[in-house]
């Protein structure tokens, strides 16, 4: 699979990162990612969050039928939910077939984006000169680490003086 990625600038540090996405129930059988099935709404992405979720609202606007229930944890105790099998489309036309999300209750936002999407590839924050910079790709292709990074500009500094 060839890498596909999006990035989202922000001239500010912000609080929160939130994509648009268009979902649809998995079910649908069309491979055609316009055919009008899928329904847009806001994400919040959470690295906090281990699975994705779906507002209510969601919920009854695809018309959903659950395909399972499960127990979820959260600030204010533990529920037993409603499962459900749903497609997304990330920005930039990134689509997440078959994810298994529950059902919530979600405030200025019909999608959480948990560890279960963030997991598939790469996700990258940064806050350059006071700017948020967010980008994701599918699949991984490399691996960042920053100490890495830096000690090798050090070393390559040192190696620009000795000579």
């Amino acid at each position: 699979m060839d890498p596909v990625a999006f990035s989202l600038r922000h001239n500010y540090l912000t609080q929160d990162l939130m994509t648009p996405v268009r979902i649809r129930d998995a079910q649908v059988s069309t491979d055609d990612a316009a055919d009008g099935s899928f329904l847009p709404c806001d994400a919040l992405w959470d690295t906090g969050a281990m699975a994705s979720v779906i507002s209510t609202e969601i919920v009854y606007a695809l018309n959903l039928s659950p395909v399972s229930q499960c127990v979820t944890y959260h600030a204010q105790g533990q529920s037993l939910v409603n499962v459900y099998m749903v497609d997304v489309i990330l920005p930039n036309k990134i689509l997440v077939r078959d994810v298994q999300v529950t059902e919530g209750h979600l405030s200025g936002f019909g999608m959480l984006i948990g560890m279960d999407i963030i997991n598939l590839g790469d996700f990258s924050l940064t806050h350059k000169n006071g700017n948020t910079v967010f980008s994701f790709q599918i699949p991984s292709t490399h691996e960042y680490d920053f100490v890495k990074q830096i000690e090798q500009g050090i070393g390559a500094k040192k190696n620009r003086k000795n000579k």
